[in-house]
């Protein structure tokens, strides 16, 4: 039976984690699919223990390439799938025994280009205790199970990382990666929303995150997270540009540049560094004030909207979007947010 989903595990110096990683996979209930091990010039073992998986079963492949990072997995991974659906298998997580299942006969069912699950949080440091996420928090309104076909967009402001997500290949095949760099799973699902048609919650936690191993990119404190997040907007940015009726999506890029502000607090700079990212941060806020329209849109005049915006949120929303004021409320956002 020809597969239904690929499942891309892109791969770098995970060799304590993989094996469990594809047992879970290899252990699925539903059968039909094929996995794509993308090995990213890993200096490790992780390559032979794949390879030990691709012996023994013929749904499974291994590719070796350069490193490039993360982005390039992803762009060498969608343009080759022929499935479809995909999803994103993190090396270091796993599946729980029926994600595959469940996500698929309700894609179907439903007729869905993205499905969105809920996840485990599993913490090492905690004799791999988990804790239930759920994915679409209480205030964006969106109901489980139910097929949104209007205010996909957004999903945006639920997690974007791919846990427990099921992509209709067609939507994500031609979104642009940046290569070397962190967080592009970030890129494929807000590009995807601002492709698909057909959305829901599947309210079951189907993926398990090993959120505190050494090395996790989101408990990194290092520069590079604040230099990668900010290549991340600016890819975001350069494509939402080529797209009409994404207000939603310009709203989320604002959130972005809040984040962004807070990493700048919160991660370790050098000294040196300090006043050109702040410099880069400006230009970017002033780049995202072009859209204030479409944020408008989103935050004030939308019908139906399922995000609501508090008193001081649009506070610092008109400081941020004024030409004069973005610096001070920048610094302002820094000193209370960081």
């Amino acid at each position: 039976m020809k597969a239904k989903i690929t499942i891309i595990i892109p791969i770098y110096n995970v060799e304590k984690y993989i094996r469990k990683c594809l047992n879970s996979i290899e252990k699925q209930s539903y059968k039909n699919f094929i996995v794509m091990a993308v090995d990213d010039g890993s200096p490790d073992n992780s390559k032979n223990i794949v390879q030990e998986f691709v012996e023994r079963d013929s749904r499974f492949t291994l590719v070796e390439k350069e490193n490039g990072g993360y982005g390039s997995v992803l762009e060498y991974g969608i343009k080759n799938i022929k499935t479809k659906y995909f999803l994103i298998c993190d090396p270091d997580d796993w599946l729980e025994k029926d994600a595959l299942e469940k996500l698929y006969n309700f894609a179907e069912k439903k007729k869905l280009d993205i499905t969105v699950g809920d996840k485990y949080h599993v913490y090492l440091g905690r004799n791999m205790n988990k804790e239930y996420v759920k994915c679409v928090p209480k205030d964006l309104k969106i109901e489980p199970k139910k097929v949104y076909t209007k205010n996909i967009q957004y999903f945006a402001f639920s997690e974007v990382s791919p846990h427990a997500k099921l992509f209709r290949t067609a939507i994500s095949k031609e979104i642009s990666f940046p290569h070397k760099i962190s967080y592009t799973d970030t890129i494929l699902y807000i590009m995807s929303l601002a492709n698909a048609k057909r959305v829901a919650y599947y309210n079951e936690a189907l993926a398990d995150y090993l959120i505190d191993r050494p090395g996790n990119t989101m408990t990194n404190v290092r520069e590079s997270r604040l230099s990668n997040t900010i290549r991340v907007w600016d890819s975001l940015y350069d494509q939402l540009s080529h797209k009409n009726n994404v207000d939603v999506l310009w709203s989320f890029m604002y959130q972005e540049i809040r984040l962004i502000l807070q990493l700048f607090k919160n991660v370790k700079i050098k000294t040196d560094n300090k006043l050109k990212y702040k410099k880069n941060i400006y230009k970017r806020i002033l780049l995202l004030q072009k859209h204030r329209s479409n944020i408008d849109n989103c935050i004030f005049k939308s019908k139906n909207k399922l995000k609501s915006y508090s008193i001081i949120e649009q506070f610092f929303y008109f400081g941020f979007i004024h030409r004069i004021t973005y610096k001070l409320f920048a610094e302002v956002y820094i000193k209370i947010k960081g």
